[in-house]
């Protein structure tokens, strides 16, 4: 008996499809570096609900995966600062991205999720206030 090679590579992990790189992808975030902030924003909030989703079905190794992740992208938002003096505001971004990362530590063994939602919160509302200021510049249409 024979596999198809092809099916089985096909379903081995269609989550990843989305992760897939592409050049011309890269090219166009590399181009746009308010959008590539977006997309980590998103996906540090979007890994947050899914460590809740593991929390309250207490599948502790998986949250402990997405709280990981989360860490990441806060590290990698972190590192796209430009603390000057010019621009007072990155340091209030590094204040909140610092307490969304010890709130993220904290949520590694509490019983509840209430540090858990104070991340989520606080990135949401990040991500939220650069979407706004992306559309009103005209960097991102209002509906996309």
């Amino acid at each position: 008996m024979t596999l198809n090679n092809t099916t089985a590579e096909k379903n081995k992990a269609p989550i990843l499809e989305e992760y897939r790189r592409s050049q011309e992808a890269e090219q166009h975030l590399a181009e746009n570096p308010y959008k590539t902030i977006l997309l980590l924003l998103q996906g540090a909030v979007d890994k947050g609900n899914l460590a809740k989703v593991c929390h309250q079905s207490q599948v502790l190794v998986e949250k402990g995966f997405h709280l990981g992740r989360m860490t990441t992208i806060l590290d990698a938002l972190r590192d796209r600062l430009n603390l000057t003096q010019d621009a007072p505001f990155t340091y209030d971004l590094e204040e909140l991205y610092r307490y969304a990362d010890h709130s993220i530590q904290e949520a590694v063994s509490e019983k509840d999720t209430f540090y858990l939602d104070s991340a989520i919160e606080i990135l949401t509302e990040i991500r939220d206030g650069w979407l706004e200021m992306m559309q009103q510049t005209g960097q991102l249409p209002e509906n996309g």
